[in-house]
């Protein structure tokens, strides 16, 4: 069953990481094309950009499915 009230504070602390997670991932990763990758080729940079971006979307459904379990909003299995 649902918590009731679960969301006003929770679900700010919840955006937050949900904008910062993404935003320190893709600037690291481009910041080490950028300025420590000199050896690597084009492909090689676009590689660990795309990295980057998997990392972000594994930590962010990671996130979303701890804090939908926490709060009850995930059930499994469903129930009808």
């Amino acid at each position: 069953m649902p918590r009731k009230n679960a969301f006003p504070n929770e679900m700010l602390g919840m955006i937050v990481a949900s904008i910062l997670i993404p935003a320190i991932l893709l600037i690291g990763s481009l910041a080490y094309v950028a300025f420590y990758a000199n050896g690597f080729n084009l492909f090689q940079k676009a590689v660990i950009v795309i990295i980057a971006l998997v990392l972000v979307g594994a930590a962010e459904a990671l996130l979303w499915m701890v804090w939908a379990a926490k709060s009850g909003q995930f059930q499994w299995p469903p129930k009808p």
